[in-house]
């Protein structure tokens, strides 16, 4: 070979530079799928923060419209013979059920007239769900009209919001207006539903995909405490 005559590459050093390049080729595209699955797990956590949220908003202000509107709302003369909640589809009673995973309760929680509503902790989701025992659980919200409920005897209400992946079964706690805590369940016929003035509410709800990295499912936890102005129980 002359003296500074160009020299090409070896076999050895091309297999050489092709290992390296393979390896490095490799690291980048792991890192791009982690990078990838990290982001789709942060954006559903983000939407079943979201999800939650509003959830817990749309009962909150729901349960703030627990008995109303009442007898004081009407003129006595506009009402029935009887003006009673249980009697006159115009009154909200308040209050029916109330325990660690379920609520019903009657108000006008819409400006539409008084509603029955449902707030329950279920295995599935449906009208016809059984209750939770075996988390992760679906806690889901139906209504329906009372004047609907009362003429339509086994009438299931429609259950059109709901949250999946609840992994407590103690949903609600209640509270008394000095604080007291209410011991549930409390129902009509145990006659203990006194005069409940604030539901708290907690939630811990698993998102449906594990973190890549460590294999953890991420959980969002909220908590809130909805107050009843409108105090009464049926």
């Amino acid at each position: 070979m002359k003296i500074g005559q160009p020299r090409g590459f070896s076999l050895v050093e091309l297999m050489v530079s092709l290992a390296i390049l393979s390896i490095v080729m490799g690291v980048v595209v792991e890192g791009i799928t982690t990078m990838q699955a990290r982001n789709t797990v942060e954006t559903n956590k983000l939407d079943l923060t979201q999800q939650t949220r509003e959830f817990m908003d749309q009962i909150v202000n729901d349960l703030d419209q627990a008995g109303f509107p009442g007898l004081n709302m009407f003129d006595p003369a506009t009402l029935t013979s009887a003006a009673d909640c249980t009697v006159d589809n115009n009154l909200a009673c308040g209050f029916i059920s109330v325990s660690s995973s379920a609520i019903q309760f009657e108000g006008d929680i819409d400006g539409t007239g008084v509603s029955e509503e449902w707030i329950q902790l279920v295995q599935t989701n449906g009208p016809t769900a059984p209750a939770c025992t075996t988390p992760p659980c679906v806690i889901q919200r139906g209504t329906i009209s009372k004047a609907a409920w009362a003429n339509g005897a086994g009438t299931t209400p429609v259950y059109y919001t709901e949250v999946n992946g609840v992994t407590n079964t103690t949903v609600f706690t209640a509270y008394l207006s000095d604080g007291t805590q209410v011991a549930l369940p409390a129902n009509h016929a145990l006659g203990n539903l006194g005069n409940i003035a604030a539901i708290g509410i907690t939630l811990f709800v698993k998102s449906a995909q594990a973190d890549p990295k460590t294999g953890v499912y991420p959980t969002v936890t909220m908590v809130s405490t909805a107050k009843v102005t409108n105090i009464q129980s049926q």
